[in-house]
């Protein structure tokens, strides 16, 4: 209900009606002047009062009184002509204008000062947004409000602390990519420099350049992705795709980092129906996802990948052993640039390329601790996808 229209509707339909009750006081009072004879004997003996609401005129046809005679014979000192008394003053008109007049300023001083007291607070909080200043909120005497201030206050809340989250996100992309491009290019300067002081070292040092450019040639296209997924740059496809195959093939790369930190991979895909979508965003998806898990997860531990059908859809269960996040971070994880470990490697732009891939492919995924007795001993990753998807689109 909109509790703002109804009240100033109350309101002005309230002042109506005190107006015509002041007015229907005011005019009821019977002021009119009447004849009030005393008792009149006419010289026939007949006897008659005029009223206003009986006239003479019967009575003295019927007695076959002479009109002429009976003006002749009336005592005019006996006739005297009477009002009402003068009402009270409770009931005076002037008191009736005051009291709706007072009652009309009473009330429109109160709608103006609930409508002038937020649209004020609203005005600062809005300056404060133009100064730059974006943690800027609304207290809780405008939040807590039922009418539409309340929810424009809650909405302003959460716009300003979405917009807040965003340029924070920004400025930790800033430094994250910096920092991140900084330093292959530091080691890259240092190994050519001991290539060219010592030949003996060039051969390592070619190598070691060579992994250096490959990390700055994955976070480059990272950044490349996830740009081109927020700004809905990307035109899906709607092909035919065997998840079960590409997902062994990111499994295949994957498993090549695993080994070489002691960690293991073990995969369960079913056979499962082929499903519409674009291979390049579900591979960009699905490796992102396992590649996180492998890196969280400790030595000498296992990743499991598990790939099966679920009534209309398609599941793909990503679980490692590693330490999960902390349940109050848990929602921010698809946020960009969000990292829930900042000593692990990367800009936290992993898990919002997945969701954005998998949502352009009609997609979701859901991410969840792995609970055993009350302690966190894992993390899942869930990517859920339709059979019957017949349209493509991006978010």
């Amino acid at each position: 209900m909109n509790q703002l229209f109804w009240r100033f509707f109350l309101v002005f339909w309230a002042t109506l009606l005190m107006a015509v009750i002041m007015v229907r006081l005011t005019f009821t009072w019977d002021n009119t002047p009447h004849l009030l004879p005393s008792e009149n004997i006419s010289p026939a003996g007949a006897v008659f009062f005029a009223t206003p609401s009986i006239p003479a005129t019967p009575l003295i046809a019927a007695h076959n009184i002479n009109p002429a005679d009976l003006s002749a014979s009336i005592d005019i000192s006996r006739i005297h002509i009477s009002r009402h008394p003068a009402p009270p003053f409770w009931r005076h008109p002037l008191l009736h204008l005051s009291v709706l007049l007072a009652a009309s300023i009473l009330f429109s001083w109160v709608l103006a000062r609930n409508i002038a007291a937020p649209v004020r607070q609203l005005k600062l909080a809005l300056a404060g947004l133009a100064a730059n200043n974006w943690r800027t909120q609304l207290g809780p005497e405008l939040i807590t409000r039922r009418d539409e201030f309340g929810s424009l206050s809650r909405n302003f809340n959460q716009m300003a602390g979405q917009a807040a989250e965003a340029i924070a996100s920004q400025r930790r992309l800033l430094h994250d990519v910096s920092h991140e491009l900084r330093s292959p290019l530091a080691r890259m300067q240092i190994l050519t420099g001991l290539a060219a002081q010592s030949p003996s070292y060039t051969a390592m040092a070619m190598e070691k350049i060579e992994q250096e450019a490959s990390k700055l040639d994955e976070l480059v296209t990272e950044i490349l992705t996830f740009s081109r997924l927020e700004s809905g740059a990307v035109c899906a496809e709607h092909i035919d795709i065997n998840l079960a195959e590409l997902v062994a093939s990111v499994c295949d790369d994957a498993r090549l980092e695993a080994d070489n930190s002691n960690k293991s991979l073990w995969l369960h895909l079913e056979n499962v129906p082929l499903i519409k979508g674009d291979p390049s965003l579900l591979y960009s998806a699905i490796e992102n996802v396992i590649r996180n898990a492998v890196k969280y997860t400790p030595p000498y531990s296992e990743v499991s990948i598990c790939l099966r059908q679920h009534q209309n859809q398609l599941s793909l269960q990503v679980r490692d052993q590693g330490p999960g996040v902390p349940p109050q971070y848990l929602s921010k994880l698809f946020t960009p640039f969000f990292r829930a470990q900042s000593n692990h490697n990367g800009i936290g732009l992993g898990l919002s390329i997945a969701k954005r891939a998998t949502e352009a492919c009609n997609g979701s995924i859901d991410v969840a601790n792995i609970m055993t007795n009350n302690e966190i001993t894992g993390f899942s990753v869930v990517i859920s996808l339709p059979l019957n998807s017949s349209v493509i689109q991006l978010q």
